[in-house]
């Protein structure tokens, strides 16, 4: 199975990480525009169980996808699920290490699955890849800003 991995240096403590991201708003300031991330379900707040509905717009197409925490251990790591969406699979783990007390490392792992048929010919693991950079490099940019405030 495909992987994608990015990893990050935030500067702020360990709790002040964790809870910036388990917040969905906080993921609309931090995600590319041209993606076009909605919410149309979400919950103020992530925790274990909880199943959320987002619409993305991806290689030109807008997509409804939904998500569930399926694992949540504050303030180390959570893991989102695709319950209904364009690919077969994809399970993103966000882990949040203490570097040091003013310093987290954010990793993000993200395993998926390319579609199959005639949509997988377009939307190809190298392609889902080369999304997944553009995204996480735009993404990390934000992370830096919005905590060097």
């Amino acid at each position: 199975m495909p992987i994608f991995a990015n990893d990050l240096v935030v500067p702020a403590p360990v709790n002040d990480v964790f809870e910036f991201f388990i917040r969905p708003a906080n993921l609309l300031k931090i995600s590319p525009p041209q993606m076009g991330l909605k919410f149309i379900d979400v919950p103020p707040e992530f925790e274990n169980g909880v199943t959320f509905e987002f619409a993305v717009q991806t290689f030109g197409i807008v997509q409804k996808v939904t998500h569930q925490i399926t694992m949540f251990n504050r303030p180390d790591m959570f893991v989102e699920e695709l319950v209904k969406g364009p690919v077969p699979k994809w399970i993103h783990t966000h882990q949040f290490v203490p570097v040091s007390e003013t310093e987290t490392k954010l990793v993000d792992r993200i395993e998926f699955e390319p579609p199959g048929g005639i949509v997988g010919m377009m939307l190809t693991e190298d392609r889902i890849h080369d999304h997944l950079d553009e995204a996480f490099f735009h993404r990390s940019r934000q992370i830096t800003r919005e905590f060097a405030r």
